[in-house]
């Protein structure tokens, strides 16, 4: 049967004729209703505020008091709670959820819900509803559902007040029952599982992001890549300067590291001032409280060194821990300057 906006449209025997496309953009809701008389329904007294896990625990007490089948070989589904706090409450044996489902995949459908037939029928305000299909009678009451043979259902209703229900008096209602079903089987281990689904929209805008994502970064590193450029370059004009300064005369620099190290061999600064300056420095360094305040390298081969010091102890220790490294060390005049001693002191090379 094929439900359109709450009413039956169609009809068949068989799905061929009813066949549908699980791909489209707004696919149909399948529901698979199965016989009354396989599904034993009850009404439970369990309340809306309880956690589902909290529900389905009481739910599993309430069935084993009223089911003589082992609580392994069954399953349990339960409906929402009512404005009573009732809730439907459905036992079937897992034997035949398992044939159901196995049928249904046979004819290529994975049904988004499972409901028992008595379940279809509108609830009347008193008594009960009645509809004959295939030999069985279905029963629905405000808390009450089953199926039976026509002479079993006649014994449990007794003299209550019945109405029968005809082919259209139940295919008018099905649609709006179907929207708001009091239980659906299809939960807990048979529940539907998820399939996801593909959005070319969003892929696409997936991809787009990434491409964002990829070009800010390659901007990110060409700019990094062009600051360092006009880094090395302002580093380079500013080292021609610097040479440029310590190079008399009109001397194209082109090289001013070369340059500057001839120049320093000319003064008799060759390779001992890198020694006699790295003594200094890791002097200096391991010296607590002292700064190096000026440095210079005269024509002699000698470090002029002006160092300033918390006391006169301070000083000493920096002396002596240039001779320790090798050095020839002469010790100049000492002056106060605003609290601090200031040295200074003449080295050379040995």
């Amino acid at each position: 049967m094929r439900v359109v906006d709450g009413r039956s449209v169609a009809r068949k025997s068989g799905f061929d004729v009813l066949a549908f496309d699980p791909e489209a953009d707004e696919p149909e809701t399948v529901i698979l209703v199965v016989p009354g008389s396989d599904v034993a329904l009850h009404w439970a007294e369990i309340p809306a505020g309880l956690a589902p896990v909290q529900a389905m625990a009481a739910a599993r007490i309430m069935a084993s008091e009223v089911s003589a089948g082992l609580p392994e070989a069954s399953h349990i589904a339960i409906g929402r709670a009512d404005e009573n706090g009732q809730r439907c409450l459905g036992i079937v044996a897992r034997a035949k959820m398992n044939a159901w489902l196995a049928e249904a995949a046979a004819l290529g459908i994975d049904p988004d819900g499972i409901i028992p037939e008595p379940l279809l029928l509108v609830p009347p305000e008193t008594g009960v509803r009645v509809f004959r299909r295939a030999g069985l009678d279905n029963v629905r009451g405000r808390n009450r559902a089953f199926a039976a043979e026509p002479e079993i259902a006649a014994l449990l209703l007794g003299d209550e007040a019945n109405e029968a229900l005809s082919v259209e008096d139940f295919e008018r209602d099905i649609g709006s029952v179907l929207a708001d079903a009091p239980l659906n089987l299809r939960q807990g281990d048979y529940a539907k599982r998820r399939q996801w689904k593909l959005d070319k929209t969003y892929i696409r805008r997936v991809a787009l992001l990434a491409a964002a994502i990829l070009l800010v970064t390659l901007l990110i590193q060409l700019t990094m890549i062009a600051r360092y450029s006009f880094a090395a370059d302002a580093l380079e004009r500013e080292a021609v300067d610097r040479a440029r300064d310590a190079i008399p005369g009109a001397v194209e620099i082109a090289n001013p590291e070369a340059q500057l190290r001839a120049r320093l061999a000319e003064l008799g600064g060759g390779p001992g001032y890198g020694e006699q300056a790295g003594a200094v420095f890791t002097a200096i360094r391991d010296t607590a409280g002292v700064e190096l305040q000026a440095m210079s390298y005269d024509a002699n081969n000698s470090l002029q060194l002006t160092a300033a010091a918390p006391g006169q102890a301070e000083l000493d220790a920096l002396q002596q821990r240039m001779m320790a490294a090798g050095l020839i060390v002469m010790p100049g005049t000492v002056r106060d300057a605003g609290g601090l001693q200031i040295g200074e002191f003449t080295v050379s090379a040995p």
